[in-house]
């Protein structure tokens, strides 16, 4: 398959995955899976994408669970060769995962019977973070030079559509943060109400009955705020 026509069908899937799926994490892991089915040759390849946002790392999805497991041992160990291609954004090999000096503490943990050669290509994500995708073999020296430059090319052109699923995640999470306050407002705003009523008390004078409850229990004025209405209500 020439690199045009290789363009042409992932795009074509890339395009059915994000209006047939249900939601990103099923858009992540379905790229994931097309990846690993794309990039496999003679030798079988499972694949897993990695993100590094606000110096902190995370798989966001995997084609199988011995590259989800590799690629969170990455994360957790803070080295390896896919958060170095997320972070130098540079793609980098590591043919012999028995052999290589490099990134010892995470190669020392890693299960050699499983992984034994990795190639991490990264995405050009802008201000949304920096990725990379991930590609392990079982077997020693698995990715050719054509292998290699068919993940970057993969990876170039899933970038956009990449970076869509990577913001629309990160406005899904602000919007379960602004609910989580929203509601956790609306439980202190019931507790002064709570309070004014039984001390006979202004609103300033409620909150500060609160907020000293708060200080001297060690506690969030959330949590404070929930067993004053929880008193009340006998309803948590």
């Amino acid at each position: 398959m020439t690199e045009q026509e290789l363009l042409s069908d992932v795009n074509d899937e890339l395009f059915s995955l994000l209006t047939e799926t249900a939601g990103i994490q099923e858009f992540l892991d379905g790229f994931a899976m097309t990846a690993a089915h794309r990039l496999s040759g003679e030798h079988a390849v499972s694949c897993a994408i990695t993100l590094v946002r606000q110096k902190r790392a995370g798989t966001l999805a995997a084609s199988d669970a011995p590259a989800r497991k590799a690629d969170e041992f990455q994360a957790r160990f803070q080295e390896g060769p896919c958060l170095e291609a997320a972070v130098t954004q540079h793609s980098v090999h590591c043919a012999d995962t028995l052999t290589d000096s490099r990134w010892p503490v995470y190669l020392k943990r890693l299960d050699t019977g499983q992984i034994r050669s990795i190639v991490a290509v990264p995405f050009a994500l802008e201000d949304s973070g920096r990725a990379a995708l991930n590609l392990y073999s079982a077997q020693p020296h698995s990715f050719s030079p054509a292998t290699i430059r068919a993940a970057e090319t993969l990876a170039e052109t899933a970038s956009s559509s990449l970076r869509f699923a990577v913001r629309a995640a990160s406005l899904d999470d602000e919007a379960h943060n602004l609910e989580a306050a929203l509601a956790s407002r609306q439980t202190i705003n019931t507790a002064v109400g709570i309070i004014m009523f039984q001390n006979k008390c202004s609103q300033g004078e409620a909150l500060a009955i609160l907020q000293r409850a708060s200080s001297s229990r060690n506690m969030k004025l959330r949590l404070v705020a929930e067993r004053v209405v929880e008193s009340i209500t006998s309803q948590p």
